[in-house]
């Protein structure tokens, strides 16, 4: 996956904002804001223009870690989200008793070689 220069700038330049939207929301304290350095107004429209799950997806997206859900995933959530609670449980739990032989991580390292 090669990312351009200037597609790497860009996405430099939106860590840089969650890293200052993260400072931001350490430094409150009982709720209350506490005196922050001022963000420029193009960075604050584009976050006042996004939520900040909208903004990491977009991210991700633009360094090609996530893309557009497929017909075929959109029909298989639905049938998941059709689920009862009580059956969603049961999968969960027989997928967390499957055991890998070799483990996953083992067939990794193997395939780097």
């Amino acid at each position: 996956m090669a990312v351009s220069a200037t597609e790497l700038k860009r996405l430099q330049r939106d860590v840089a904002t969650l890293k200052k939207k993260v400072a931001q929301l350490e430094r409150r304290k009982n709720g209350k804001p506490q005196p922050t350095a001022r963000v420029s107004r193009s960075v604050a429209s584009r976050a006042n223009a996004m939520s900040e799950r909208e903004r990491v997806r977009e991210i991700l997206r633009r360094a090609g870690v996530t893309r557009a859900m497929t017909a075929d995933e959109n029909q298989v959530a639905a049938r998941w989200h059709a689920l009862s609670t009580e059956e969603k449980r049961e999968v969960n739990e027989t997928l967390r008793r499957v055991r890998i032989d070799p483990p996953l991580s083992q067939l990794i390292h193997e395939m780097r070689r």
